[in-house]
C-alpha cells in the first residue's frame, strides 16, 4: 500500500495559483539529496550551482558566494544569495533506481500554523510547487523553479558579513522498482561572503525601512508566535509588505498607550510612538513589556535608527516608506 499523504494543506492554492509543472533547466546539476540509491530517483533536486561534494561525486549541497551568478541566482553582491531551486519526481537521472510513481511530498517547515519557529516561506512556496505534480506515474515531472534565499549573517558593528547556512529536508512517498519507499532528502545551501566580507547598508538595503525591517523586524519580531502573518500578537503583523501600513498612524491594541494618543508610529515625534517607547523600555504600567520579547534589548546603534527614521529629514519627510534618511545608510 502506497503512504498517504503528510501534508496537503497547500494543495489547493497550488492547483489554483500555480501553474503544474515546468521542463528542468538545462544548466542546472542533479542532486539525489542523499538516502538508499534504490529509491533515490523518487525525488530529485535540479539546483544550478551544486558544488558538494566536488565531481566526480554527485553533490549535495550548494557552496556559493554571494554574487556568483553560477549559483546565487540574482548575481548581485547584496548580503543574500538566492537558489534556485526545482523539484523533479520519478526521475530518469539516476543510474540506480527507477522511479514507479510519487505520491506525495512534504517539505520540513513549510507550514504557516504559528507552533514551528523553523517556518519558511521559502520552504512554503516550494512545498506548492512540489504538491502541484502529484501524484504522478509520469516520469522526469519537474515542478516550476522556487527560490531559496540564504541571508549573509550581519553586518556587524564593522560592517563586516558572516556566512550563513540553510537545510532544505524533503520526504517523498511514492514506488520505485523495489516497492513502496521513503525517500527523504537533504540539502544544504550556504552563502558566503565576497571580498573583505564588508558591505555598507547601501549594499544590502533599499532604503531606511527596509533596513529596520530586516535588521530589526525580521530577525527579532515578525517571527513564529509573534508578530508574523499566523500569530500577528496584539493584531500586529511586520512582515514585509505589511509592516509599514500596519505601524503609520494606527492605534495600538494596548488600552494605555492608546488612550494617551500614542500611535504605533506617529510620524515625526519618537516619544509619541509607541515602537520607539517598546523598543527603549520607556513604558508606563499598563503599557506591556518592552520589545522584542524575552530577548535581550537591541544594539542602541538600531535604536537610533528607528529614532531618526521616525523623525525624518527635510526631503523625505517623517517615518518615509522608500529613501534614505540622513544619517541612517552608514
Amino acid at each position: 500500500m502506497r503512504h498517504q499523504s503528510v501534508t496537503t494543506m497547500l494543495a489547493v492554492m497550488a492547483v489554483t495559483a500555480i501553474a503544474p509543472f515546468a521542463t528542468t533547466s538545462a544548466v542546472a546539476s542533479t542532486v539525489g539529496g542523499g538516502g538508499s540509491a534504490a529509491t533515490d530517483c523518487a525525488l530529485v533536486l535540479e539546483v544550478p550551482g551544486a558544488n558538494k561534494p566536488a565531481l566526480p561525486k554527485t553533490p549535495k549541497a550548494v557552496d556559493c558566494i554571494d554574487g556568483d551568478a553560477t549559483c546565487d541566482d540574482d548575481g548581485l553582491r547584496n548580503g543574500t544569495c538566492a537558489f534556485s531551486v526545482q523539484v523533479c519526481v520519478n526521475s530518469t537521472a539516476l543510474d540506480s533506481c527507477t522511479g514507479d510513481s510519487a505520491d506525495n511530498i512534504a517539505i520540513d517547515h513549510s507550514v504557516d500554523n504559528g507552533d514551528d519557529p523553523r517556518f519558511d516561506t521559502d520552504f512554503q512556496a516550494l512545498q506548492a510547487r512540489a504538491t502541484a505534480i502529484v501524484p504522478t506515474s509520469q516520469p522526469d515531472r519537474c515542478a516550476l523553479s522556487s527560490t531559496i534565499t540564504v541571508p549573509l549573517i550581519g553586518p556587524d558593528s564593522s560592517n563586516v558579513m558572516k556566512k550563513n547556512r540553510k537545510q532544505l529536508r524533503i520526504t517523498t512517498y511514492g514506488t520505485t522498482a523495489v516497492g513502496d519507499v521513503r525517500d527523504v532528502d537533504k540539502v544544504k545551501f550556504t552563502c558566503r561572503p565576497e571580498g573583505d566580507a564588508v558591505y555598507v547598508p547601501t549594499d544590502l538595503y533599499t532604503g531606511t525601512f527596509d533596513r529596520i525591517r530586516t535588521q530589526i523586524f525580521a530577525q527579532t519580531c515578525a517571527v513564529a508566535q509573534c508578530h508574523d502573518s499566523e500569530t500577528h500578537q496584539g493584531n500586529l503583523i511586520l512582515l514585509s509588505g505589511a509592516a509599514y501600513g500596519n505601524l503609520i498612524n494606527v492605534v495600538p491594541d494596548m488600552d494605555g498607550a492608546a488612550n494617551d494618543g500614542l500611535y504605533r508610529v506617529t510620524p515625526g515625534d519618537p516619544d509619541m510612538s509607541f515602537l520607539y517607547r517598546k523598543l527603549t523600555n520607556v513604558l508606563d504600567a499598563d503599557y506591556g513589556a518592552s520589545m522584542p520579547y524575552l530577548e535581550g534589548p537591541i544594539d542602541d546603534s538600531l535604536i537610533e535608527l528607528v529614532r531618526l527614521w521616525i523623525i525624518g529629514d527635510g526631503t523625505l519627510g517623517p517615518a518615509p516608506e522608500e529613501g534614505w534618511v540622513t544619517g541612517t545608510d552608514q
